[in-house]
This record gives C-alpha cells, structure tokens and sequence, in this order.
C-alpha cells in the first residue's frame, strides 16, 4: 500500500518531467505563460494601433488588454514598440531543404511566421510524406502547401510532358488533385511560364481546378506571361476562377517589360470588375522592381539561336544594361557586371554575349551555372500595386535567398514604402501582412491578435525596421526586429535565433476567401521614384523559379 502511494505521488513530478524532456526533444521552451507589456498593438484588422499588454499561454493567446505579471512569469517589454501578428507569407519556397535547414533564419529574421510553399505548379507528392516528415522533425515556421500543376503533369505524363494532356491523363490527375486535397492542400498552384505547366492548355487548368474548388481550395499561379502579353495573362486567370468556380490569386503580380509599364491602373481595375461580377481575385506582390532567374527567360520563344529574338527582349526591358550577372561558373569574374559592361569590356556586341552564356551554360553538354538579376518594373506601378487593398505580400524566396526580396521583403515594405514613402498606413500594411492572407489562405486562428487565437507573433521598432539585403548580399538580415513567436514559442529573442523548433503543418480549413475590399482602384503614386539598374544598385527578381 505505501510503495503505490509513493508511486501515486511521484507520477505529477514525473510526467511534468517527461513534458520537458519531450518539449526540450523539440527544441522548444517548456510550456509557461509570457506577458508582452506596452507595445503598440498593431492586432491585423487595419485598425488603429493602441498601447496594450498581451499574455500568451502555452500556443495561444490569452488575454489582451491591462494586464500585470503574475509569479515567475516572463515580462517581455515591448515600449516603443510594435506588436503584431506574425507575416503570412503567400508565395514561398522555404519548401526547398527545410528538413535540413528547420531554423528558417531567412524568414523568422523578418517575422515570417507562416509560409505558404508549393508555388510556381512545383510541391511535394505526395504531400501527406512531406507533412509527416516535419512534424517529426519540428521546424521553426508553420508551413501550408499546395499542390502543383507542373508537378502532376510530371508524375502522370512522365518526360513526355511537352505537350497537351489526354482526357485519360487529366482525368489521373484530377484524381491526384483530390487526393492531396484530402491530405490538407490548400489548392492548386501553377507555373504557366515554366517547363511543362506552359504546355497545358487553359482547359485542363479548369479541370483541375474545379477539383480544389469543390473541396473549399484556391488557385494561385505565376501567370502564363508577366511581360508583353501580361493583361491577357491575368485574364486567363480570371477565366479559370470563373470556369472553375473557386477563388484565384496572381503570384508576385508585375508589369515586366516596356510595352505594359504604366498599365496598373487598368490591371487593378479588370481585377475590380471581376470582383463586381462575383469572382474572388486577389494577387501578392514583392517590393522590389527586379526579378533574378536565368538569362533564358528573356525571350519566351526559347530559341536561343534567334538573334531578332535576343535584340526585342533587350529593348523592352531597357537594353543590356539592365542585366546583372549574378552567377556564372565559366568565368566567375563576369560576377557583378552587367552585359553592357562584360561586353564592353569583351568587346562583343551584348546579343553575341548573351548566347555564348546561354551555350555553356545550357546547351549540349553544359556543365556551367548562370542567374540574373534584370528590371522588371517601374516605381509607379509598384507602388499602386502594393497600395492595393486587395493585394497581399510575399517573398518568392527560399531559405537561402539569392535575390534580396527573400531576405527583405517585409522589412522593405515597413521600413520603405511605410515610413519613407508613406504608399500605406502602418496598420493597413500589417492588414496585408496578417489578416488579408490569413483568410485567403483559410488559416482561421492566425493573422488577428485576440483572445483564443494561435500566439504567432513579431516585434519591431516602427522607426528603424529595414531590409539590408542587396544583389551583392541578398541574404543580408533585416533590422529593426526583435522578437518572433511562433505558436507562443520565441524563435527570435532580442536579435537572437533561439533554436527552437515549434512550427506547425497548416492544412487546409474552411473555405479560403478573402475579406474583398472596395472594388475602387488604389489612387497613383504621389512622387513615383525611378531606380536605375547599375552594378552597385541593381532591381530584384528571383532564382528559376523566376520572378
């Protein structure tokens, strides 16, 4: 009788004993309440900031309003400072080597909480592997995915995937849409300016879609063109949320080449019309003017061979000075130079150059590597864009960024385009960071700081936060950000990645729609601000997948 109630006794100490272990296992603190006390709560709606205190218990929020610490609990000072729900980011490849990089610096470092993978047509398949690989891993970031089209065309039309599917090979892959749908997917993703998505025809897209659609999903994709042939692009998508009956989103939208510059106003308000008419459409966006991929997608007819070809694409993105070359393994000293400069310096007009990359690079036998950095847009239209309540923000980037938007991004608009250019509020920008995306992506306990909902959460100095990440040094960590909470775990405390590990799988939950905002387009830019592209100062874009 007296050695089972000693072990009575003894199994509280001991279970609390194995819940350390176990969270320690995970990298993360034992579970124990914190107070972050008098910062400026920014709570994700768009409304006013106002000084609060918020308790965080276990993964969620607790309270929020005057509160005072209770015994041995953590007070986190937050005077002067802003508090707001962790950035949902819509457009990510932190997907790519997560398993073996689980601290996601890149993204925690400007308070990325969530990040929504599976872009461009390219994710995991099947996706219930992926999603039981993490969690028994444990990463730092909450993960969503889709499904992607290019993906499915690979896993049911093989290499032969240069070409229109069959109705029998449409039919497999609707199939395997809704299988991944069943597994959490948020919907389906598309990269219609790629290798094989650019082969499909706008009616198998529907097919497939319609499939996510019936199961409360989205689709979002990097449109079939985002230079000459944009605004028919952008139609192209409105067809298919039309067809397909589902909610649509363009990825990182942009006007990429002279012939559109100028035209935002007119995207924004075919995008307003198709809201009148009862459609869903929404885009992300990415604050930078430059895109980084290969040199190949200047000219989309892939034939490399075409000097015509060659001479169009150079003249509507502004000639060759506008291309950097960031990587090339043939002669790493051409790093750093635009083509105008190598081929000054070479003495060999730009197109001559360009396909002598181009062939050892990606021709027959090519062994070498190249990426770069071109212009894509203009201040002007950039600015409309992210002033756009029906637009959210996204990094296009990866875990490690070699175009400055997968380091900056979010820093760049609080810092740039909040404080410096006064394009949106403080409280409007948080909106389009937390709660727009949030509900877009059906994420219903993320994105609004209140009671009950998951404690993701970023700290930062309104007055100093800014992206420092360059062309030269994308990876450059932002400043002005202190402290990051993911599921009311501190992955970030005070400037310092703290190890811990305890993000989540995020799967798909109710429908994911968008609180559609006034259907006026976003008034032009006041002082549009033109950035030349030079050797030291360059526009941003990103690794293949491009743009």
């Amino acid at each position: 009788m007296r050695k089972l109630l000693v072990c009575l006794l003894l199994l509280p100490a001991l279970s609390l004993l194995f819940a350390v272990r176990w969270n320690h296992a995970r990298g993360m603190a034992a579970p124990a309440s914190l107070l972050i006390r008098g910062g400026l709560l920014l709570d994700g709606t768009g409304a006013p900031g106002r000084e609060a205190d918020i308790r965080i218990a276990g993964d969620r929020v607790e309270a929020i309003g005057t509160l005072f610490p209770r015994p041995g609990e953590r007070v986190l000072d937050a005077k002067g400072r802003g508090v707001a729900p962790g950035f949902i980011d819509t457009h990510s490849h932190a997907d790519g080597g997560l398993l073996e990089t689980p601290d996601a610096e890149t993204q925690i470092r400007q308070g990325i909480t969530t990040a929504v993978v599976g872009q461009d047509g390219g994710s995991r398949l099947p996706l219930a592997k992926w999603f039981s690989d993490l969690e028994a891993k444990h990463v730092a970031l909450n993960i969503a995915s889709f499904v992607g089209h290019g993906t499915l065309r690979r896993a049911v039309l093989g290499e032969d995937n240069q070409r229109k599917a069959t109705p029998r090979e449409i039919v497999r892959m609707r199939a395997l849409v809704a299988q991944e749908m069943q597994t959490g997917a948020l919907g389906l993703s598309s990269g219609l300016e790629y290798d094989p998505g650019l082969y499909s025809t706008t009616e198998e897209v529907i097919a497939l879609a319609q499939v996510a659609g019936q199961r409360n999903g989205i689709y979002i994709s990097h449109v079939r063109d985002e230079e000459n042939e944009a605004l028919a692009s952008f139609e192209e998508l409105i067809r298919i949320a039309r067809e397909a009956h589902l909610p649509a989103q363009i990825s990182h939208i942009k006007l990429g080449s002279s012939p559109v510059w100028g035209k935002s106003g007119e995207v924004l308000k075919r995008m307003a019309d198709a809201r009148r008419e009862g459609l869903d459409i929404t885009a992300d966006i990415y604050p930078y003017l430059y895109w980084q991929s290969t040199i190949t997608v200047i000219i989309p007819t892939r034939n490399w061979d075409d000097r015509n070809a060659w001479k169009t694409g150079l003249a509507e993105i502004g000639g060759a000075g506008q291309i950097l070359l960031t990587t090339y393994t043939p002669d790493p000293s051409w790093q750093g130079k635009t083509i105008a400069e190598i081929a000054a310096a070479t003495r060999r007009d730009p197109v001559t150059l360009i396909q002598e990359i181009v062939r050892k690079t990606h021709g027959p036998g090519a062994t070498g590597r190249e990426s770069v950095v071109v212009t894509a847009m203009q201040e002007a239209d950039l600015q409309r864009f992210l002033a756009d309540p029906n637009i959210m923000f996204c990094t296009d980037g990866g875990l490690r960024p070699s175009h400055p938007r997968g380091a900056g991004s979010f820093p760049r608009i609080l810092g740039r385009y909040v404080r410096e250019q006064h394009i949106l509020t403080l409280p409007e920008a948080i909106r389009k960071a937390t709660s727009l995306p949030a509900r877009r992506m059906g994420l219903t306990d993320r994105g609004i700081l209140k009671p009950g909902n998951k404690a993701d959460i970023v700290i930062f100095d309104p007055a100093t936060v800014l992206d420092t990440a360059t062309p030269a040094t994308p990876a450059g960590p932002p400043i002005g950000i202190s402290h990051v909470l993911v599921n009311g775990v501190l992955v970030l405390d005070d400037g310092r990645i703290t190890g811990a590990h305890p993000g989540e799988v995020v799967r798909r939950g109710g429908r994911a729609s968008a609180p559609i905002a006034p259907t006026v387009p976003a008034p032009a830019p006041k002082t549009p601000v033109s950035v030349p592209l030079s050797v030291h100062q360059a526009p941003e874009r990103a690794a293949p997948p491009r743009r």
